[in-house]
């Protein structure tokens, strides 16, 4: 694993991993929350012999990349253009997990010279479909009802503490999700990844959530390339429903729904999914 980070062109700095294999097909990953560009560390071997280069961004906030107060969904395709630029990149499929979903499909829609696939794993949909709310693990969905950003920071800083450090997953997990975190490497990492996104505190979790209930300021609809949806239906925080809906909106895409996954256990599946993308 190489950690690096670079200067935008707004003087911000953007911080990422680099797992895989040296030269591999590029493939650019956009973590949960709240976890960081530290999701994908477990699997750097497998990546490797996969043929596969993944480069992982920490979203503003989170980790070692500079906060951006009032940013919006559709601000993210620009800072991967700027890094995919840095990479010497001109295309390269998208995979986006969880809360890291919605930013995978803005990526497809507004860089339609760039992207060539996109993966969404476990992700949430537009909010705004009204559906989306039933079932979302609960401390989430009263997070993403806050729908302010100041308020939202002070609600977590109540809860959690202003360093995330009484962040806990919460609510009941799948059984292979329990299992994954049976595992005490996985364990660790997985805690390494929830930790590095609180090193600046819970600012950047609460703003991701903030906007995240927002509704998604592009058309889904212009998306031409290949997308895969996969969700575990054993996930215990978000419903499969979400990606159910995500496949809806984009002409084309295509739903893969696992019957024993759960919500961390579906991550397992990625550097395939990929695999899959790039080929």
């Amino acid at each position: 694993m190489r950690d690096d980070s670079m200067t935008l062109p707004n003087g911000r700095t953007l911080a990422y991993t680099d797992v895989g294999a040296p030269g591999g097909a590029p493939v650019l990953y956009f973590h949960g929350a709240p976890t960081s560009r530290l999701d994908l560390v477990p699997w750097d071997n497998e990546l490797a012999r996969m043929g596969l280069r993944v480069f992982s961004p920490d979203r503003p906030g989170y980790g070692r990349s500079t906060p951006l107060p009032g940013r919006r969904l559709e601000d993210w395709p620009a800072d991967v253009a700027a890094l995919a630029d840095r990479l010497g990149l001109e295309r390269f499929a998208v995979v986006g997990y969880s809360s890291g979903g919605p930013y995978a499909v803005a990526c497809a829609t507004m860089l339609p010279g760039r992207v060539a696939a996109a993966g969404v794993v476990a992700g949430v949909t537009d909010m705004t479909w009204a559906p989306a709310w039933e079932g979302v693990e609960k401390r989430e969905a009263e997070l993403m009802r806050v729908g302010d950003e100041r308020a939202a920071v002070a609600w977590c800083e109540e809860r959690y503490g202003p360093d995330g450090a009484r962040f806990s997953g919460g609510g009941e997990w799948a059984d292979a999700d329990l299992a994954l975190m049976g595992d005490p490497e996985m364990a660790a990492s997985m805690t390494e990844t929830v930790g590095e996104s609180f090193r600046q505190g819970v600012g950047g979790y609460a703003q991701d959530i903030t906007v995240q209930a927002r509704p998604w300021a592009f058309d889904p609809g212009r998306i031409r390339v290949p997308v895969v949806a996969l969700h575990g239906e054993a996930d215990t925080v978000i419903p499969t429903v979400h990606s159910r809906h995500t496949a809806d909106l984009v002409p084309g895409a295509k739903i893969d729904l696992r019957p024993v996954d759960g919500h961390l256990s579906i991550l397992a599946r990625v550097p395939r999914l990929a695999l899959d993308l790039v080929a």
